[in-house]
């Protein structure tokens, strides 16, 4: 196996890091919090502290049904709402909440889009890369539904632990040095997302109510993103700024840590679970639930459809259209400008209009989108294609967690979130072998064709398979 090829030969100091490493991260770390999560934070203690909010109950529902109680889950946001618009109209602990599971999703995006290149120059042939992908999801679709039902019996607060341990996991990535290594970390990579982000999904589910669900779900989605368009583009600069990945990794690594800090003083009590039961796997009631199950089968199809350019996209923006590292952020960027509206408009009009309709007809943007992708033959072609592909794929994840929240009791929520997430670990786990084969032999553009040919079929089965819902 070949070392790394770029930034291998600079020596390096105290633990291994070079010193220029180590000022990147915490310059990289200071931008990132002072542009836009102390703002957020500090804004929003600042509006608990003066409404007096402290604790979202647990049953929100019983809540709702009050009328003397009812403007109550929405007063901690009040001044919120007059600065910022609709995108802060849920309670103020979920606006937390999120902002907590934003950092993770900063770290996680920050060296995320690179794992392809990451691994290609650590001397993995391309036609090998799809494998430690499947090891990422493999692990996930395996853990995903244990990992639901412990969060329904204990509680939500098992992420805290969860994320200490994908601190370590992401740091040793940058002490890897051989396949065998890379393949078993990015086993225990995938595990340990397993247990932060179907339960962060269920713990939102938890605290809001159907009229609100879609709003609420549009918000969360609405922020992680926001941190996920943004860290690619720090990302890929310090990719290119010091030669290395390695810088990535250790800011990565921190995230985490912020993390557990903020939720051990925001949210204390993140459930405390409910009763104790036998586990069971969603086979009787939650698979009989249709809706459910056509969710299942969608995320699975849209899985496997994404996940065929997963190793591929950065492949084919970096070789076939010879964009830089930053500028292949930069693209992140912009398309998660387009994503986050996108997510957040469609959840809202859902909770109006229906989720159906706000389900299915998107993704024929998307089919486009991925269409002129492959046909690209410079990057302002490929950024204009991902602009459709931001459209049109933004919608699906809101509405379809929305639809699960709407059909699927608070006790098996959990449960029902972890399938999901298996379900979608299953596509990863076949589409990037797929499209890393097809990339390898065939070439870097049929993978985009195939992507859209998948996606048109699962069109189909939620227009014939899904019921309409009554809005």
């Amino acid at each position: 196996m070949k070392t790394r090829q770029k930034g291998g030969e600079k020596k390096r100091d105290f633990l291994g890091l070079r010193t220029a490493h180590v000022l990147s991260v915490f310059k990289c770390i200071f931008s990132v919090l002072t542009m836009w999560e102390i703002p957020l934070l500090l804004l929003s203690l600042v509006v608990l502290k003066k409404e007096g909010f402290t604790m979202v109950p647990e049953d929100v529902s019983e809540m709702g049904e009050e009328p003397g109680l009812k403007g109550t889950l929405k007063v901690g946001m009040r001044n919120l709402k007059g600065a910022f618009g609709n995108i802060f109209r849920v309670e103020a602990l979920l606006l937390l909440f999120a902002i907590a599971m934003s950092l993770i999703a900063f770290g996680e995006s920050l060296y995320g889009g690179f794992i392809s290149p990451f691994l290609s120059e650590t001397g993995i042939p391309t036609e090998e890369i799809g494998i430690f992908f499947t090891a990422f999801y493999a692990a996930t679709a395996l853990i995903a539904i244990p990992a639901g039902y412990i969060s329904d019996r204990i509680g939500r607060n098992i992420i805290v632990i969860s994320l200490l341990a994908l601190a370590c996991i992401v740091f040793s990535y940058s002490l890897a040095d051989s396949k065998g290594e890379l393949l078993v970390l990015r086993a225990l990579h995938g595990a340990a997302t397993a247990f932060i982000f179907p339960v962060a999904r269920a713990f939102v589910m938890d605290k809001t109510t159907e009229k609100n669900r879609g709003q609420a779900m549009g918000t969360y989605i609405l922020l992680t993103t926001i941190a996920g368009m943004v860290a690619p583009s720090v990302g890929g600069f310090l990719r290119d700024y010091t030669g290395s990945f390695n810088p990535l990794f250790y800011t990565a690594a921190i995230f985490p840590v912020i993390a557990i800090i903020f939720l051990l003083i925001t949210n204390r009590n993140m459930g405390r679970g409910f009763s104790v039961q036998k586990m069971g796997l969603p086979t009787r009631e939650l698979i009989s639930n249709r809706p459910f199950a056509v969710i299942l089968v969608m995320f699975a199809m849209l899985y496997f459809a994404s996940g065929i350019l997963l190793p591929i996209m950065p492949l084919f923006a970096i070789q076939e259209l010879e964009m830089s590292y930053t500028l292949l952020g930069l693209l992140s960027l912009v398309m998660g400008i387009i994503y986050a509206a996108s997510q957040f408009v469609a959840g809202t009009l859902s909770d109006r209009y229906g989720r159906k309709n706000l389900l299915v007809y998107p993704l024929f943007i998307y089919v486009i989108g991925i269409a002129v992708a492959g046909f690209s033959t410079n990057y302002i072609m490929f950024f204009g294609a991902y602009m459709l592909v931001g459209v049109g794929a933004a919608p699906y994840a809101t509405i379809a967690y929305s639809i699960i929240g709407d059909v699927v009791k608070q006790e098996q929520r959990g449960v029902a979130s972890g399938a999901v997430t298996t379900l979608s670990s299953v596509g990863y786990i076949f589409g990037p072998l797929l499209g890393s084969a097809i990339g390898g032999i065939a070439g870097l553009r049929i993978p985009f064709f195939l992507c859209g040919f998948m996606v048109i079929l699962t069109i189909g089965m939620i227009f014939i398979s899904l019921p309409q819902d009554k809005r």
